[in-house]
């Protein structure tokens, strides 16, 4: 008698958790969203669906780990196997830089369901990031062939126009993009960068705060509003904005460089907290070259030259090639009375092209 009765009992419960999850979803009210499907999930724990919903969920609160495992569960109950989860983990995948996995998830689906036109968008992302941009074009233009009514790919074609100075291309791209969906946030965001490039700044403006006005969730949007207000001094205004984007992508490294970056700016600069920016960028990317001079850089603005060494020679350790390390590197061994090796660095500097070093070269190193 129990089971009989309980089985209805659980099933309205799934039926109520669910439809309220997707309601609070489609409301952009994330976290409450995020509640309901595990409550769903508790009632009915072996159906793929609330936990890729809660994956797409978490995907926008930039739970990574949390996404991921509910593709997983996704992919494990469903049978046949369906491609959105595998999308979905790969997207991810790029996320946290595991290309090779990203890859790999790109290729399942698009084995599995060669008319995917999600598959080869995200794989075209993928490898737009990795500078293969003739495969980006090739997998967008696949992606839009079998679906000219999905927006992202026109966004991510105007994105590369954009790099090569196409600049009314791009335009005509996420207007391309706004006429398939008016509420895409990021179509938006890519055309008030455009907007900025040509100096409509007033333009970009409306554009970034449309964007954040149809999803409040979207971190690029305040990101590109920090850039704008920065490229005007406006730094006290530019900081806001980017932090309002790590509260969103506590993952993204540039929001804190940038962030570090106006907080040196700033009047009066704010050194300390510039280094605690520039440090979490270097515990985000701990390969960029150009994380490593910045903190370095900031550094040696307080004085503190010695400490400042081992951040360029990390730099330059990353990246044999860049001259303004070096540079930067000569200077604070200057302050250290290092005249000889600093002369080499300017020296170095020089060959590498950084013209800058050499009115240094000349102050400090006559004869040698």
């Amino acid at each position: 008698m129990f089971l009989c009765l309980s089985i209805p009992a659980i099933s309205q419960s799934y039926k109520d958790h669910y439809a309220k999850a997707v309601e609070l979803q489609n409301e952009l009210k994330l976290e409450e969203s995020e509640s309901e499907f595990s409550k769903a999930i508790f009632y009915d724990r072996y159906n793929p669906l609330p936990y890729y919903n809660r994956g797409v969920v978490r995907l926008r609160l930039y739970d990574f780990v949390g996404a991921i495992e509910d593709f997983n569960k996704a992919i494990e109950y469903e049978h046949p196997v369906i491609v959105f989860p595998i999308v979905n983990r790969g997207t991810i995948w790029m996320q946290f830089g595991e290309y090779e996995n990203a890859f790999s998830d790109f290729d399942e689906a698009i084995s599995i369901d060669s008319t995917f036109y999600l598959a080869y968008s995200n794989r075209g992302h993928l490898r737009f990031k990795l500078h293969d941009i003739e495969g980006a074009l090739e997998d967008y233009e696949k992606s839009i062939y079998l679906n000219p009514g999905y927006a992202k790919p026109y966004i991510d074609r105007g994105a590369i126009k954009s790099d090569k100075g196409d600049l009314n291309g791009a335009l005509e791209d996420y207007e391309l993009a706004l006429q398939i969906d008016p509420d895409m946030a990021e179509a938006y965001s890519n055309r008030g960068n455009i907007k900025k490039r040509k100096g409509d700044f007033e333009g970009a403006l409306k554009d970034y705060d449309l964007a954040i006005e149809i999803d409040s969730f979207f971190a690029d949007a305040f990101y590109n509003k920090g850039v704008l207000y920065a490229s005007q001094n406006k730094f006290e205004d530019a900081i806001v904005e980017y932090s309002k984007a790590i509260k969103l992508n506590p993952f993204d490294a540039k929001s804190y460089v940038n962030r570090g970056v106006c907080k040196a700016r700033k009047s009066p600069p704010d050194y300390f907290e510039s280094i605690l920016d520039f440090s979490k960028a270097i515990e985000l990317e701990p390969s960029n070259p150009w994380h490593h001079n910045n903190i370095g850089y900031t550094r040696a603005n307080l004085g503190d030259f010695e400490s400042s060494i081992p951040d360029f020679t990390r730099a330059i350790e990353l990246d044999p090639t860049y001259y303004i390390a070096y540079r930067n590197r000569g200077k604070s061994l200057i302050q250290m009375n290092k005249i000889e090796e600093a002369c080499q660095d300017f020296s170095k500097a020089i060959e590498l092209g950084g013209e800058d070093s050499i009115d240094l070269k000349k102050e400090y190193c006559s004869g040698r």
